[in-house]
């Protein structure tokens, strides 16, 4: 499924389908000011800035602004404002039937990954491990980040090497491997084991990366992916930022010890500290798209265009 890329005087779809956004957020005017200076038209949702609780709006609110942008033909790509928490409690109400007639990127990371993973499974579209609306309004932003945004927006996809620009990455076991790219947080996939939305790793690239959790709670998300037989499935894994996961507590595990135990005995090639994730700099990765992994050079290579070419 090719779909159509940004140009100029395009339109930029935003909405918040997680955690609610105040609408004084200082970060709003940056981003908006950094897409403006691409020559892109900005279109909110209705419900951006509703809320409901700690989310931005119903599940019924939020699922509708999804909708409704893959439905507006005037927005050619879709952009989550944040992540936080909220997508598993709507994704079964959206219309994959409708969504599906209409191809578009949808961008987004953090808690987006349940939208990612099953907006590809259901309509077969690729869709962006990327940059939030905030994350593009970061005082922390790096130039290296911008401009992998902006390669992904304009430049054709076919034959792109992404790897992190300071060369930083680890091998955690060599080799190469090929197959279609999916994951994203760690704690949403496990979340979505056992139902409709469930990851299957089946021949896939599999990337994972998480925030905020505490050693002892990703070794759990990581004993319920290996419990299901689902690590000996992939082709590969690429592991991006655990930012802020570090222990609080004398003699934990830390986790480049977790990844070793549960990545360093399988029979596939397994990269780490790929620069995807909650940390800067942040290079966006094609769910859904056939790719190449080579551990040993830490790069992933693009083996599809996801635009047509004309």
């Amino acid at each position: 499924m090719k779909l159509e890329r940004l140009r100029p005087g395009d339109a930029i779809g935003i909405i918040c389908p997680a955690s609610s956004i105040a609408a004084d957020n200082p970060r709003i005017p940056v981003m908006e000011k950094y897409l403006s200076g691409l020559g892109l038209k900005i279109k909110y949702g209705k419900n951006l800035f509703a809320t409901y609780g700690y989310l931005a709006g119903t599940d019924e609110q939020r699922a509708a602004d999804l909708e409704a942008m893959y439905l507006d033909d005037d927005v050619k790509v879709i952009l989550c404002m944040k992540g936080g928490y909220g997508c598993s409690r709507m994704v079964n109400l959206l219309d994959f039937q409708k969504i599906a007639k209409h191809p578009k990127l949808l961008i987004g990371f953090s808690d987006i990954t349940v939208l990612l993973n099953a907006i590809h499974q259901k309509t077969d579209f690729p869709t962006i491990h990327g940059d939030v609306g905030i994350w593009l309004g970061n005082p922390r932003i790096d130039a290296a980040s911008l401009a992998d945004f902006e390669a992904l927006l304009f430049q054709n996809q076919l034959g792109r090497v992404l790897k992190n620009p300071r060369d930083d990455a680890k091998m955690l076991r060599g080799g190469s491997a090929e197959g279609k790219l999916i994951g994203g947080n760690l704690s949403l996939i496990a979340t979505l084991a056992g139902t409709e939305f469930d990851l299957d790793f089946t021949d896939k690239i599999v990337f994972i990366e998480d925030v905020g959790e505490a050693p002892y709670r990703i070794d759990r998300y990581l004993s319920n992916l290996r419990l299901a037989g689902k690590l000996k499935k992939a082709k590969g894994f690429v592991l991006g930022y655990f930012t802020d996961c570090a222990s609080k507590e004398a003699g934990s595990w830390e986790i480049p010890d977790l990844l070793k135990q549960y990545f360093g005995n399988l029979s596939v090639p397994v990269i780490t500290d790929f620069a995807s994730g909650h940390d800067f700099p942040f290079i966006n990765l094609p769910i859904g798209v056939s790719v190449k992994m080579d551990a040993d050079a830490r790069t992933i290579t693009i083996l599809e265009e996801i635009y047509e070419t004309h």
